[in-house]
């Protein structure tokens, strides 16, 4: 610039105008970038553990598109790199590196292995261990896997990711229940559900549990795993734990989709030609020619159907376009001291079938607070709404086909009528009703809260001493309305002659209220033992879950014809109320004390040896109690010397565990003879007001137990990017 300024000083007769001097000046400066010279760099990268080389790892300038690969001898060329770039390094399995060029024309790198999924912490029941000293069967699916699964319920994310966990719908209504079966089923008479661990606290189902909340999965499935738990872990334990609150700035996420869903394939239906052809055949070979010439009229005129279109129910019922909306919201910060998250999420769905509607809203809030480093306080709050209408494709009433509604959809003739008639045994003894008339005579609604309330108290008072309290409280509730409309078999067989041929209504409402109550005590021997190769570490625990729950039910009869379920629902009043229960269950009480002892020698053998004692008010004095012991063994085949030279293998675990899980899934107050408001004359003739219900008191009623076998082959191969496992049980 100065030298310019003296070339114009020099000839004072040229004529250089200030536009002119501005130019040039502007082209200078856009010009003078590219006379830097940009450099090649060059390097080698290597492991910074082992010192090996590594191919095909990617460099790229950062802010870029510009990248070279690492040869078979780990060296990387970058022509034409900017002096003062920044070079990018990433590899699978690596942590991603950020090297300054600083004019340099050799960067080398050593490359940090990142933690695996064999470091990962798994949640193993009162406590977390990591991955690969594992000693039980456990399958694990993190948050973000299931995040990326569009779908409603939790337990639909899962479906073909977890080895000998099979998860099938009972059928096709909304509120269908997702049968999630671990390792098959193990009892021949009670149920075969997991037991369902949401952040410590158990519940019934997780069908209201949103699946973008979960940070992670964990399935517990032998019984070293499930030992833990008692008399509740026979079928397998799910054990989900929902995201954290984290230190920070205020975050704000917000996600959402939208989606479309159709029937992915339906049977094709006969042309009305030739289902007027099939029923005259029909007729001729049962002899009821008359009956089609009353339906159809006579043959000879069969022709006036050849142009007609018939009705698809299918496409009538079921061939509508569901539409789903998902959206969840997520707010969290705070400071090291004291942190929060809140979420809501809400999804909206209107079903491919007639009539079916869903939508659950889910809030939660939680909160962490460390007064000091030995002090952990933790708070959370969940609460769910879900409605439901429509009632699927199962029949309401137990005497009819299992799947009426779609059994009418496809023997329903395509030409419309008021009403079929009835049909002989052989043709399942059913009614054939116009399909859509059928849907709207078998309506349901069904209403689901769910208020969770928790909190955490942990201490240490010492050094590798841990002393925790966990309080908890689960209130739910179910308001289920079933409406039976004229058409239905319920109608004509169920009320009594007087309210035969009249709509009905049945209300049921379920509420219960589970307390929790849990004492862990945890202290890990690494002090006392003060040397490396030994590792002990000990558990001990004490729990109350008591829980209280009544049933009110009330059958209404006798509606006016007309109404229709909207009616019906809103205007109780215009019917009779046959039936009317309000009924307190009897109390579901366990105690529990428990322990657990881990113990390894030079990260190459371990074992682990669990024991619970339940006590159950299910069971009468005498059975009340139940004990289930169970251990396992490990041996890391892979940090032994003559393992060494095997590279490729980052990890080879043989392990074997045996023990016995218990199974109280029975109904409460098996042990006694109860009795049902009900007038009767079962005693000497006499009419009475009280009878016996139909379940017979058992008070020899004891625990079942599964004593399980497991052994199992942990392998990874290539620094862990390929992970697996073999089981035999």
């Amino acid at each position: 610039m100065k030298e310019l300024i003296n070339v114009i000083k020099k000839h004072p007769g040229q004529r250089f105008s200030c536009l002119r001097v501005l130019m040039m000046f502007a082209l200078l400066m856009i010009a003078l970038p590219g006379f830097s010279q940009n450099i090649t760099v060059k390097g080698k990268v290597t492991d910074s553990q082992t010192g090996e080389t590594l191919i095909g790892l990617n460099v790229i300038v950062k802010g870029t598109v510009r990248g070279v690969v690492t040869d078979v001898d780990g060296n990387y060329v970058m022509p034409n790199c900017p002096p003062d770039a920044v070079l990018l390094f990433t590899y699978v399995g690596y942590e991603q590196q950020e090297v300054p060029v600083e004019g340099r024309t050799t960067v080398d790198v050593a490359m940090k292995t990142s933690s695996s999924i064999l470091d990962e912490v798994v949640v193993i029941g009162y406590g977390t261990v990591n991955r690969k000293n594992l000693m039980g069967s456990v399958t694990s699916v993190q948050g973000k896997d299931l995040a990326k699964v569009p779908v409603a319920q939790a337990a639909e994310a899962i479906v073909g990711k977890m080895a000998g966990v099979q998860v099938v719908a009972t059928e096709g209504s909304p509120d269908a229940d997702l049968s999630i079966r671990v390792r098959g089923g193990g009892s021949i008479t009670q149920s075969n559900a997991p037991l369902y661990i949401v952040d410590g606290f158990p519940v019934s189902n997780i069908s209201d549990i949103s699946p973008t909340s979960i940070q992670s999965m964990d399935v517990l499935k032998d019984a070293s795993s499930t030992a833990i738990y008692g008399a509740r872990g026979a079928n397998g334990v799910i054990l989900i734990t929902t995201k954290k609150a984290a230190e920070g700035k205020t975050k704000v996420s917000y996600s959402a989709y939208y989606a479309l869903k159709k029937s992915e394939s339906k049977l094709n239906t006969i042309s009305v030609p030739d289902y007027m052809r099939w029923q005259y055949e029909y007729a001729l070979l049962a002899d009821k020619l008359s009956g089609y010439q009353k339906a159809f009229g006579n043959y000879q005129d069969i022709d006036l159907f050849d142009n007609q279109k018939g009705i698809n129910w299918y496409d009538q019922i079921f061939g509508h376009v569901g539409k789903t909306f998902n959206h969840d919201l997520s707010v969290s910060g705070g400071s090291d001291k004291s942190k929060f998250l809140f979420t809501y999420g809400s999804v909206m769905s209107n079903e491919i079938m007639l009539n079916s509607r869903y939508r659950r809203d889910n809030f939660s809030l939680k909160l962490d607070h460390n007064p000091n480093k030995k002090v952990t306080l933790s708070f959370n709050i969940r609460y769910s709404d879900t409605k439901i209408y429509g009632a699927g494709g199962t029949d309401q009433g137990n005497a009819t086909p299992n799947d009426a509604r779609l059994l009418q959809v496809f023997l329903y003739p395509e030409i419309p009528f008021s009403n079929l008639g009835s049909y002989d045994e052989e043709e399942m003894t059913s009614s054939m009703t116009q399909p859509v008339k059928s849907v709207n005579d078998n309506d349901k609604q069904s209403f689901r809260k769910r208020f969770n309330l928790g909190g955490s108290f942990a201490w240490d008072p010492i050094e590798n001493l841990e002393l925790k309290t966990e309080e908890g409280m689960e209130y739910y509730t179910t308001n289920n309305k079933s409406f039976y409309g004229l058409t239905t078999y319920y109608i004509k067989n169920t009320p009594s002659t007087l309210y035969q041929g009249m709509p009905a209504l049945e209300i049921t409402q379920n509420a219960s209220n589970t307390l929790r109550s849990t004492n862990t005590l945890s202290y890990d021997f690494k002090k006392i033992l003060n040397n490396d190769n030994h590792s002990v570490k000990l558990l001990l625990g004490q729990e109350v879950l008591f829980t209280t729950s009544n049933t009110e039910f009330n059958q209404i009869w006798g509606f006016p014809t007309f109404f229709t379920s909207k009616e019906a629902y809103k205007l109780t009043g215009q019917g009779f109320s046959n039936v009317y229960r309000d009924t307190f269950n009897p109390d579901d009480k366990l105690v529990s004390f428990f322990g657990r002892v881990m113990y390894d020698y030079k990260n190459k053998y371990s074992l682990t040896a669990t024991y619970r004692a339940d006590g159950s008010s299910k069971f009468a004095k005498g059975n009340r109690w139940g004990y289930f012991p169970s251990a396992a063994v490990a041996w890391k085949i892979s940090e032994e010397e003559f393992m060494r030279n095997f590279t490729e293998l980052s990890l080879l675990k043989l392990r074997f565990s045996y023990g016995a899980a218990g199974n109280n899934n029975i109904p409460s107050g098996q042990i006694a003879q109860s009795f049902v408001s009900s007038s009767t004359t079962y005693i000497n003739g006499a009419s009475v007001f009280w009878s016996p219900s139909t379940t017979m008191a058992n008070p020899d009623l004891t625990w079942e137990t599964t004593y399980t076998r497991n052994l199992g082959l942990d392998f990874g191969l290539f620094r862990d990017r390929f992970t697996g496992s073999v089981e035999y049980y």
